[in-house]
């Protein structure tokens, strides 16, 4: 055989062998639905989990918020050493119409607390004793109030953990800590007509104050408010149309130039995410997903190469992963979970403690379910 044409032959096999080798890494799925296992076998209506310590005993633990528009009984789920969730105790006394819920130290004692939101009852904090009794309940905000969800975040900058109440076609609040868990009302934001789903909270335009992205269902446009310091908020900076129906929003730097962009989960549309161009410009650079109708979304760095993933959680059609190529460009990595399931949030934690990053979902009249990440990833 002429020594040429072999070399050629050799060439193309190894070109051939090393892309089809590096497309194989890039779409490696990270998650599979063999690799999942329930939360338990009841089918609440859960509307919101989260996954931290609970009891402080270095593994992770779940809270289940269950009802939404219906009483219904939420649990504190804990973790058996890494082993996965063996026991469970009911969160307060009471059935509640349980929305989100949020695990962060509101009264400052060193472990996370529980910050529920309640449609048409006052929301609940729910303090832990550092064993993961929650025995002390206090209550903000009002039965008028139709709350979808609550954000946590230092909004004064004082060091204590405040919290936004989030609702659909009543007031948003700011609930102000004193330092010791006590929240107290010290005001609004967004219109009063607002049907407010979702809402990030950051420096979006990098001058030191905390800003607010809204995402807004019901026929009307997403905003960002800039902060000005002392709760006072600029005039609503619009970064997505009517026609989105936005249920969930994260903010993440996308692309790696140092600057917050935003990520949409949308009803009304494809998902979207928008690049901050800094001065208050945010430019949609990608939608994905549009399938279906996605309820909630999160971002973390699921694939360990140093850019932020998104995973989605969807109404009536699989959730799914997709992975960023490090400029806020998204590919679907993977479907997973239920094609008819209606997942209202998801939860990103390690519930195995193998160092990889596992999701939780929560799903409205079906089982919540630990999808463990693969450990052959890229």
């Amino acid at each position: 055989m002429n020594p040429n044409i072999l070399k050629v032959s050799l060439v193309s096999y190894f070109i051939s062998f090393s892309l089809s080798s590096i497309a194989a890494s890039v779409s490696a799925p990270l998650y599979d639905n063999k690799r999942s296992y329930p939360v338990s076998l009841d089918e609440n209506i859960t509307a919101g989990v989260a996954l931290g310590d609970l009891d402080g005993d270095g593994d992770v633990d779940l809270i289940e918020s269950n009802g939404r528009h219906w009483p219904h009984a939420s649990y504190v789920y804990f973790n058996a050493d890494n082993r996965g969730f063996t026991s469970r105790q009911q969160l307060g006394e009471n059935h509640t119409t349980g929305y989100r819920v949020v695990l962060s130290d509101i009264d400052g004692d060193g472990d996370l607390d529980a910050v529920v939101a309640v449609d048409r009852l006052a929301n609940q904090v729910h303090l832990n004793d550092g064993k993961g009794r929650f025995t002390e309940v206090k209550s903000f905000g009002e039965i008028q109030s139709n709350t979808r969800s609550v954000t946590v975040a230092d909004v004064n900058g004082d060091g204590a953990m405040d919290v936004l109440e989030i609702c659909r076609g009543t007031a948003n609040n700011i609930f102000l800590n004193d330092g010791k868990g006590g929240l107290n009302l010290a005001s609004t934001f967004g219109q009063l007509s607002d049907s407010t789903l979702d809402v990030a909270v950051a420096d979006m335009n990098q001058d030191g104050v905390n800003d607010l992205v809204l995402a807004n269902r019901d026929g009307q446009q997403n905003t960002v408010l800039m902060g000005l310091g002392n709760l006072k908020f600029a005039e609503p900076l619009v970064y997505a149309t009517a026609k989105h129906d936005t249920r969930g929003v994260s903010v993440a730097d996308m692309n790696g130039d140092g600057k917050l962009d935003i990520i949409t989960a949308n009803i009304g549309s494809p998902n979207v995410v928008y690049l901050n161009h800094g001065g208050g410009a945010f430019k949609a650079i990608q939608t994905f997903g549009g399938d279906s109708a996605s309820y909630a979304l999160a971002v973390a760095d699921l694939d360990g190469d140093g850019d932020q993933d998104v995973v989605v959680a969807n109404n009536e059609h699989a959730n799914e992963v997709y992975t960023n190529d490090g400029q806020g460009k998204l590919s679907l990595n993977v479907s997973f979970g239920n094609d008819e399931a209606d997942t209202y949030a998801i939860s990103l934690g390690d519930v195995n403690g193998d160092g990889l990053i596992d999701i939780v979902t929560a799903n409205s009249g079906d089982v919540n379910s630990v999808f463990f990440q693969l450990k052959a990833r890229n």
